[in-house]
């Protein structure tokens, strides 16, 4: 968290447009993401690296800012925020980071929903959810962007979490990732955008619509049933229960979702069940290294104590996908 937020206001005050009206920076969020904060007098929005430490690579700033200014030129890429200035000199507030527009709306909590989420209708809910599928479907239309680098495959990328799971001592789920990785995965055509973290509460919404998407922390040039997979995570299966927004009345069920990604995408989805275990696995690998932060006394934030006391239902989950899917 930023030490100085007087300083940081005077040093903005003097770097960007308009800086003058700047009248002071408000945290808005900190912690293992990136931290953001308020510039408040022109309502723009300052990113910079968690101060914590970053739990995963892809917390370069600098490079996110990349990201949205290249999804901004794109026919067809979704709405992003305007970067306003994107500085690479640690000097200069400690750290490298980026200034963007403020977009309009709100984004749904994880948990603590909205009042205007849980007391819409049950069409208001549904048609959230129809344009929070359609959103990340159409990334799987988009070419692969440079600024994501190299294509990665659906393996590669499964091995990089195996690895991180590796590292934070997760004997099993490293075990589990062998048994994902004996099955080459399905592809559903050529490599595209994948956003990588397609959870309901990165996209930001305006009256119903989606005003924003965020968080492209994760992102890479892949296999676009990777983003299928991880939303399918918050719809029950057989496997697992539904997450909190999802259990709202309203919102489909799983064969909606696919098949609206399907009509989207202009793809098939035969085959996301290896994906989704992938993403299980990936969200299970984060999981498994906030818990060894945890039990190793890196880091005191009580978040991951919810880590700690939920990596056995993670792990669980995807033995049991495992063992249904026959691998």
């Amino acid at each position: 968290m930023i030490a100085d937020l007087d300083r940081t206001a005077a040093t903005l005050r003097e770097m960007l447009p308009g800086g003058r009206a700047v009248t002071g920076i408000r945290p808005l969020t900190t912690g293992f993401s990136n931290e953001t904060y308020l510039i408040e007098g022109i309502d723009l929005i300052l990113r910079l690296p968690p101060s914590a430490g970053a739990m995963l690579d892809g917390h370069d700033v600098i490079a996110q800012a990349a990201i949205y200014r290249e999804l901004g030129s794109p026919l067809g890429a979704p709405p992003v925020p305007e970067i306003v200035l994107s500085c690479e000199d640690a000097s200069v507030l400690g750290t490298p980071f980026f200034v963007m527009a403020r977009v309009p709306g709100e984004s749904i909590h994880d948990i603590d929903l909205q009042p205007w989420f849980v007391e819409g209708s049950d069409d208001f809910r549904r048609g959230i959810c129809r344009r929070w599928v359609s959103a990340f479907a159409g990334l799987a239309k988009l070419a692969p962007l440079d600024v994501l680098g190299r294509v990665v495959s659906p393996e590669d990328d499964a091995r990089m979490w195996q690895a991180f799971a590796r590292a934070a001592n997760s004997v099993q789920l490293v075990e589990q990732f062998d048994r994902l990785l004996a099955v080459p995965a399905p592809l559903s055509g050529p490599p595209a955008v994948v956003h990588g973290d397609t959870k309901l509460s990165n996209l930001m919404w305006q009256d119903g619509e989606v005003s924003a998407v965020l968080d492209w922390e994760m992102a890479l040039n892949g296999e676009p049933l990777a983003d299928l997979g991880y939303m399918l995570y918050g719809f029950e299966s057989a496997w697992h229960g539904p997450t909190t927004p999802q259990k709202q009345p309203g919102m489909p069920g799983r064969d909606q979702v696919i098949a609206w990604w399907e009509e989207v995408s202009g793809r098939s989805a035969e085959g996301v069940f290896w994906h989704e275990i992938a993403q299980i696995a990936k969200i299970t690998a984060i999981i498994a290294e906030g818990t060894n932060m945890w039990v190793t006394g890196r880091s005191q934030d009580p978040k991951l104590a919810y880590f700690a006391k939920n990596l056995d239902y993670y792990l669980g989950v995807m033995r049991a996908m495992l063992d249904g899917g026959g691998f």
